[in-house]
């Protein structure tokens, strides 16, 4: 009986070590404006990242606005949804080809996934269905 015992501990904390091992750090909840060091950051910690590339002055960045909310509610902690300024972080735009905004790019485990560019009929959809494939 000591035995069986000693036995079911042992299993159990090597179930509860391995779970702790593997475990994944969660993404930051809700949507999250970042400079270079916290998307780098992000970008390493979390396998799905959808940054939104935007601008105070641009009426259709301000159109995807909701859609990037929704899509932080629904979606973190399990992903992270950041913004990023270009007038403020124009070189991490120019990295990564921001060409025009809004740009939305998905990223997967570091690297990118897809593209969204422009404020578009089907966003939403296109957007969802990318990160479920994903998740």
């Amino acid at each position: 009986m000591e035995d069986e015992l000693e036995f079911l501990l042992r299993r159990k904390a090597l179930e509860l070590a391995r779970r702790e091992l593997f475990k994944r750090p969660e993404c930051p909840k809700g949507v999250v404006h970042v400079d270079r060091a916290e998307f780098e950051e992000l970008l390493r910690r979390c396998d799905v990242v959808l940054a939104d590339f935007w601008a105070e002055w641009c009426g259709p960045c301000r159109a995807v606005e909701p859609f990037v909310e929704e899509i932080a509610r629904k979606y973190t902690p399990r992903i992270a949804v950041v913004k990023v300024n270009v007038d403020e972080n124009g070189d991490l735009a120019f990295e990564h080809g921001v060409m025009s905004i809004p740009t939305l790019i998905l990223f997967h485990r570091g690297e990118e996934y897809r593209r969204f560019v422009g404020f578009y009929p089907g966003l939403m959809r296109e957007l969802e269905t990318a990160i479920r494939s994903l998740l």
